[in-house]
């Protein structure tokens, strides 16, 4: 197995270590913020769908304008390379705009793991296929060029970071 498809496989399995852990809970759980001013499950798996569409976008080159190229260094320096020398996210963050869920009401489990689940083996699947280019390196418009298995491995690491949230 290449390096590339141990990437991916992490990710699959990190993804479904969050599908696992949030088919377990109940509806009032699913449905329930976590805390004050935090996600409820429902929502951080809408905004793991979102992530990881708006991820085949960026390897499709479709993900439209972002950081200027000057500051895309110093956005992965801070945000990318940390988190991946550490292995897990090193400071707390409020995610971007446009990875905030949208959904008003809580939207069933079964509909949005199934979202997320589809948009996981789109993008897998835009990575071995359909843009070859993305085999090596993503170009990602706030953090530049990046590797796709550093690419990977950060999405695992985000999975996982979610997936502790629903104990």
């Amino acid at each position: 197995m290449t390096q590339l498809e141990t990437a991916i496989a992490d990710n699959r399995a990190a993804v479904e270590e969050f599908v696992g852990a949030a088919r377990g809970l109940d509806a009032a759980k699913w449905a329930a913020p976590r805390g004050e001013k935090q996600w409820s499950p429902a929502q951080i798996a809408e905004h793991l769908a979102i992530v990881y569409e708006y991820n085949r976008k960026v390897v499709k080159g479709e993900a439209g304008k972002g950081a200027p190229k000057f500051l895309q260094p110093l956005a992965r320096w801070f945000i990318l390379d940390r988190t991946l020398k550490a292995g897990r996210f090193t400071r707390k963050g409020r995610a971007p705009g446009i990875f905030q869920p949208v959904a008003k009401t809580p939207v069933a489990a079964s509909e949005l793991l199934a979202r997320l689940t589809a948009a996981v083996a789109g993008l897998e699947a835009d990575i071995r296929s359909g843009h070859p280019a993305a085999r090596h390196t993503v170009a990602h418009p706030f953090f530049g060029t990046v590797d796709t298995i550093d690419w990977m491995t950060l999405q695992a690491i985000h999975a996982r970071h979610h997936r502790s949230q629903l104990t």
